[in-house]
């Protein structure tokens, strides 16, 4: 019986239309990671099918990364004998096609190579919602993505130890609306506010800055706060994990001015990019979710719920970090723009290299 079973059940599916198998598959693939690799594998339709649900998230921290990437959507040898043609030779799909939402590119080597291979599958990018990158990564794809009509919504620009400007004039910000940073002035003159679509603003930094470069800070964002009346909301992070801290009680004296504006929120505790990325992937919190949660908890004003609150926040974040930690990768995302130990310079424009020697 179950031999009888296993023959009719065949000839129903080989009877069943393209596009009713289409969605079977695709049924499947989505179900599990694992099942969609493996129907990969058992016919180029089903590859060509299964490809964009594997393709919806990506996170580039290695060259390897990339050129594997590149190699999946594009031919796997070049035609030398048009006669010989074959499947192989074509390209599973068309790149535009593709559903990447998310993009993380953070890999801390300059190869041309891999540059070449991110240009070559640029199309695939055209759909991307979040993207994660470095200055430095934004300034070696800088040509390809000014090519392509690739304009992310929300962004966060990391650093690999040491601030490295970028152009808030480039193509790619044009329709960015939520933007997590540590730099607020970028190289060519530019400067956030040159973002038309900015709703939502997080900047970072250091908690142990010089107490005269405090009041310099706070003037700036202010200036900030009245440049850009379309901001809905302006994070200040800062990155503690005491709350009794003197240093925390001296930015909050100096930001006095910026906190009567409504929409600035001064947020006394940070989240490692990385875990924010993550968090992100998941549809959990963002910055701006937190920093309005905890301003509400301020509000409300039960010291008692709003030690119990923060103290549970403390401990998440450093339960997060030595996590982080243990897979050695916490300074690889870095936003912050301390110079770290190990440093490789950008060798790249001089302009740039000089305009981010002055900011730090």
């Amino acid at each position: 019986m179950p031999a009888n079973h296993s023959a009719v059940s065949t000839v129903v599916w080989a009877r069943l239309p393209t596009e009713l198998t289409r969605e079977i598959i695709l049924y499947l693939a989505a179900t599990d990671i694992k099942t969609a690799r493996i129907l990969r594998l058992v016919s180029r339709y089903t590859n060509v099918w299964v490809l964009p649900l594997l393709f919806r998230t990506l996170t580039f921290t290695s060259p390897d990364h990339i050129t594997r990437f590149a190699t999946t959507l594009l031919p796997k040898r070049k035609l030398h004998i048009p006669a010989l043609k074959s499947n192989l030779h074509t390209i599973p799909r068309p790149l535009s096609s593709y559903s990447i939402e998310s993009l993380a590119l953070v890999v801390n080597t300059r190869l041309p190579s891999v540059e070449t291979a991110l240009a070559n599958v640029a199309p695939a990018f055209a759909r991307l919602k979040n993207l994660v990158i470095t200055g430095q990564n934004l300034s070696a794809n800088a040509h390809w993505l000014r090519q392509h009509p690739i304009h992310p919504k929300n962004m966060m620009i990391l650093h690999f130890g040491a601030p490295h400007l970028v152009n808030y004039k480039e193509p790619l910000f044009q329709r960015v609306t939520h933007l997590y940073t540590s730099t607020l002035a970028g190289h060519r003159n530019s400067f956030v506010t040159d973002l038309p679509r900015l709703t939502h603003l997080a900047v970072h930094t250091r908690l142990q800055h010089a107490s005269e470069y405090m009041p310099v800070i706070a003037d700036a964002l202010l200036r900030l706060l009245e440049m850009t009346p379309q901001l809905q909301l302006f994070v200040f992070v800062l990155n503690s994990y005491d709350p009794q801290d003197e240093k925390l009680k001296e930015w909050m004296r100096v930001l006095r001015r910026c906190l009567r504006d409504k929409r600035f929120i001064a947020l006394p505790y940070f989240r490692h990019p990385r875990m924010e990325w993550d968090r992100i992937l998941k549809g959990k919190d963002s910055v701006w979710d937190r920093a309005l949660a905890w301003r509400a908890m301020q509000q409300r004003g039960n010291l008692s719920e709003a030690a119990r609150y923060t103290a549970e926040l403390l401990k998440e974040l450093q339960m997060e970090n030595v996590l982080l930690m243990e897979r050695k990768c916490i300074v690889d995302w870095e936003i912050d723009l301390v110079q770290r130990e190990g440093y490789v310079p950008y060798e790249g424009d001089p302009t740039e290299r000089r305009e981010a020697v002055m900011l730090l």
